[in-house]
Parts: C-alpha cells; sequence; structure tokens
C-alpha cells in the first residue's frame, strides 16, 4: 500500500515560535509590534548571521523580505557579520488598513554606522549612518502576521 505524500506548498512559512505574545495579536498595536520583532531579527540574521530568521517572518512574494534574507545568506556563506545592530527603530505606527487584516505600518529608522567584519577579523565594508523611512504592509493568516511588502520613502 502506499501512503499519500504530505502537501509541499503553504502560502506562507511555519510562524516563528520566538514571536512576542503582543506581536500575535490581530490588532494595530499587534501589527506594529509584529513590524518591531521583524526588525529585531534582521539585526540578529546579520549579525550572527542566520539564515531563514526572515523568510519565517514574510510571505514568499515578499521581493525585499527576499533580498534581506539573500543578504542574510550572503553574510553567513562568506564568514562574514555586521559589528552591531545595523538598524535602530526611531518609531513605528499604523498607518491605516488597505483591506481588513492588511494594516500598513509607517517605520522611521536609522541605519547605524556599522563594519562588515570577515572571518579574520577584518572590516570588508562599512554602512554609513542615515536616516530612512518606509511602509511595511502586512498580511494575517492562521499561522499570523507575515510581511508582504516593504517600500522605501524618499
Amino acid at each position: 500500500p502506499t501512503t499519500p505524500a504530505p502537501p509541499t506548498t503553504t502560502a506562507y512559512p511555519p510562524a516563528d515560535p520566538n514571536i512576542p505574545a503582543a506581536a500575535r495579536a490581530q490588532t494595530p498595536a499587534g501589527a506594529e509590534a509584529f513590524v518591531r520583532y521583524f526588525y529585531s531579527q534582521l539585526n540578529v540574521a546579520w549579525t550572527k548571521p542566520g539564515s531563514g530568521l526572515i523568510s519565517a517572518l514574510s510571505s514568499p512574494n515578499c521581493k525585499s523580505c527576499s533580498a534581506l534574507e539573500a543578504t542574510s545568506a550572503d553574510l553567513g556563506k562568506k564568514g562574514q557579520h555586521y559589528d552591531g545592530p545595523p538598524v535602530t527603530l526611531v518609531s513605528v505606527g499604523s498607518i491605516d488598513e488597505a483591506s481588513p487584516g492588511h494594516p500598513q505600518v509607517l517605520v522611521r529608522f536609522t541605519q547605524e554606522r556599522r563594519n562588515v567584519i570577515d572571518r579574520s577579523g577584518h572590516v570588508v565594508l562599512t554602512d554609513q549612518k542615515k536616516q530612512g523611512k518606509f511602509v511595511a504592509a502586512l498580511g494575517w493568516s492562521s499561522g499570523g502576521w507575515s510581511v508582504e511588502t516593504v517600500k522605501s520613502l524618499a
């Protein structure tokens, strides 16, 4: 007898079990807390580095998220890491809810002046400090929040 294979595709990746309770609420405050957690995980992914942290919190269709995940994977492959958290959030606030379950969150941040260090401890790149802002659009599924898009604002 044969056993059918389990399904291999899902709309969203499995939820990160470390997501704080506040970031699991389907509310504007929950969406804001989720975005804060997402960027804390970005900092971990680039300073350790660690693959899979960003993709576990984002839609497979989020191009910006895929690029952030690719940077983490590239750092790991090259044996490099940031010497400190590259992003500091200045403010996070809900803009509106385009449609139910799809809030948009405005984020103001500081890209910190940080070095990328190789295995030997040599600086291979230095990011300069600058301010920025973007809008993160979220989606809600049975697994909780997921970042669907990130759009930089001038």
